[in-house]
Order: structure tokens, then C-alpha cells, then sequence
């Protein structure tokens, strides 16, 4: 079951969640921020740079060693997803450039993720760990799993636009359900696993997506750009695409602890994220009022 779930099922679900990214992304995103160049600057390097510098510094202050560490890089390398789409529109932030950091960071991890997996088993497992990792073939799992979908999909919105316009939330809705499916099969299945990940870095996996949050919405005001591209930001960083993770853990490395790591963050991630977001909207309505 474990195997026909990371090598199957797991692989399926990113690739339909990544299908209906390519399918609701629309020209005239890019066009509306065209006056939003610094946000989308900025948000790309704290997604790209930023947030694996400020793992790997937490990581070292905590004294947080062997396949847990390599676990928090991979995540910190997988930045955006279609989550981050969906609590962006809940919370009023700006979703047009939710959409293009997303697209972005889909584009670019895959030449990431796979390099900065390769230095951390090397650098906090041992390299006889880092010898086993196939780096080029994993390059080329995560690009024909999350870019080929993507371009795939805008093909499909080219010609199909007012379909697409009508039933690509239905796709977004599937592919969300399957992939929570299948998290839960894992996390039934590894329990015990699980329990031992919240108990040894529960508490730093808070920290951690905390900390992300207030990269992100900090950034932007130093920056000083407009308070919703400022929540924009800090949702942006502070979520991870634990899908796109689970593919190296799972798939790649076939390590149950480091995909049980990936899943508590990704059910972490939401209590900090959704906690400032809501006091973010409270002090906007005190502002208004």
C-alpha cells in the first residue's frame, strides 16, 4: 500500500493539482501587475532564497539534526501552492499575484528542490546518503510532474477558455480532495511516525511557519507597499506545497519520517497563518470603523 501511494497515487495528485494551476492562470494576471514589480521581486527571492536561509539558520539555533533537518530544507524549498491561492481570496489579500508567485515558484522548484535535497543529506545525514540520491533523475520526475501540467493546462485555457473559466474550480476542488486523500492514507498508515514528529518538532515547526509569516508581511512593509500585498506576501512564504515535497520523500527517497515531517507542516502551517490573518483583518475593521 505504502509503495502504490508514493509512487502512484502521491505523483497523480500533484500533477492534477498542478494541471489546475496552468488551467485558471490567465494572461490578464500578469497584465494587472505590471505596477507590482517590487512585490513580485521581492516575493520570489523570500520564496526562493529567503526562506531556505532562514530554515537552515533555525535549524542550527535549535540543534535540529539527521533526517528531521533534511526534512524542514526540503519543505522550506517548497514555497506557494494552490492553498496559499485559496486563503489569499479569504482573507481579501491581492489572489492576482498570489497566482504568479505560485506560478513562479512551481516553475522554479523543480531545479531547486532536487540540488538542496542533495547538499542537506550530505551535509546533515552523511554522503553515503547524499551518494544515493539520484539528483539528475529527480530534476526530471519534478519537471514532468509540475511543469509539463502547468503548460498543459494553459494550453487547454488557450483554446478552452470559457470552459476552463466554468469548471476549473472543479478540478482545483478534486485534486484538493485526492490529496488529502492521500495524506491521510499516509498519515493513517505511518501513524506512529507521526506521533514522534509533533512530539520531537511540533513546537519548531510553529516557529518555523511563524517566522515565515513575519519574513513575508515585514518585508513588504518595509517596502512600503499596500497593506493587502503586504498579507499577500506573508501568506505566500508562511505556506508550503507539502505535495510537491512528498514526491522527494516519498517517491524519491521512499523515507516515511521525512513525509511525516512534510504532512505536520502542513497541517501546522494553517493555526500561525490563519491566527495572523485574522488579526490582520481585525485591525483592518478597527481601522475602518
Amino acid at each position: 500500500m505504502a509503495q502504490f501511494i508514493n509512487h502512484a497515487l502521491l505523483p497523480v495528485s500533484l500533477a492534477i493539482i498542478m494541471l489546475s494551476i496552468g488551467l485558471s492562470v490567465r494572461w490578464a494576471d500578469f497584465k494587472a501587475l505590471k505596477q507590482q514589480k517590487t512585490a513580485i521581486v521581492s516575493g520570489f527571492i523570500l520564496q526562493v532564497i529567503a526562506l531556505p536561509l532562514l530554515a537552515f539558520l533555525l535549524l542550527h539555533v535549535f540543534a535540529v539534526q539527521g533526517e528531521y533537518a533534511v526534512a524542514i530544507m526540503i519543505v522550506a524549498c517548497c514555497p506557494g501552492g494552490v492553498t496559499s491561492n485559496a486563503i489569499t481570496f479569504i482573507f481579501s489579500g491581492v489572489v492576482a499575484l498570489s497566482v504568479v508567485l505560485t506560478l513562479l515558484s512551481s516553475i522554479v522548484a523543480p531545479l531547486t528542490i532536487p540540488f538542496i535535497t542533495d547538499w542537506s543529506l550530505g551535509y546533515f545525514i552523511g554522503e553515503q546518503t547524499r551518494h544515493e540520491f539520484a539528483l539528475i533523475p529527480t530534476v526530471g520526475k519534478l519537471l514532468l510532474l509540475s511543469i509539463v501540467p502547468i503548460i498543459i493546462g494553459n494550453i487547454i485555457r488557450h483554446f478552452y477558455a470559457g470552459w476552463c473559466s466554468k469548471n476549473s474550480r472543479y478540478l482545483r476542488r478534486f485534486s484538493g480532495i485526492l490529496f488529502l486523500f492521500v495524506i491521510t492514507l499516509m498519515a493513517v498508515i505511518n501513524f506512529h511516525l507521526l506521533a514522534n514528529v509533533i512530539s520531537h518538532i511540533g513546537l519548531f515547526i510553529v516557529l518555523m511557519s511563524s517566522c515565515s509569516i513575519v519574513l513575508g508581511f515585514f518585508t513588504g512593509v518595509l517596502l512600503r507597499l499596500p497593506s493587502p500585498v503586504c498579507l499577500t506576501l506573508s501568506i505566500e512564504v508562511g505556506i508550503q506545497n507539502a505535495g510537491m515535497g512528498l514526491i522527494i520523500t516519498g517517491a524519491v527517497l521512499n523515507h516515511p519520517a521525512m513525509s511525516m515531517v512534510l504532512i505536520t507542516y502542513g497541517i501546522v502551517m494553517q493555526i500561525p497563518l490563519f491566527a495572523f490573518a485574522a488579526c490582520y483583518r481585525y485591525r483592518q475593521a478597527l481601522l475602518l470603523d
